[in-house]
């Protein structure tokens, strides 16, 4: 039974959309017959050089999203208390 209209909001966890880009890329580039066993070989080769460097790609690719997205050009740090009373917020640079 699926319910056409749900409040619930699924997220997808930090660094998991890269990781899958990664997977279709490679399966666009090298467009394997058999892509199940071909994603098996990808994330087995991705675990062991997780295991060999001890650097985790998805939690690489959630630290290169947050660069992305939060970065501190687009923060507001100081706020002219004029411009706040005419509707405008600036940042100071």
């Amino acid at each position: 039974m699926s319910v056409p209209f749900s409040n619930t909001h699924l997220r997808v966890p930090r660094g998991f959309g890269a990781v899958l880009e990664g997977l279709a890329r490679e399966v666009l580039r090298d467009q394997p017959g058999d892509i199940p066993e071909y994603a098996a070989r990808h994330f087995q080769a991705l675990l062991k050089k997780r295991e060999e460097s001890g650097m985790d790609p998805a939690e690489w690719a959630a630290k290169l999203e947050d660069r992305f997205y939060n970065n501190q050009a687009f923060q507001t740090t100081e706020t002219d208390p004029e411009q706040e009373t005419a509707g405008e917020v600036t940042s100071s640079q």
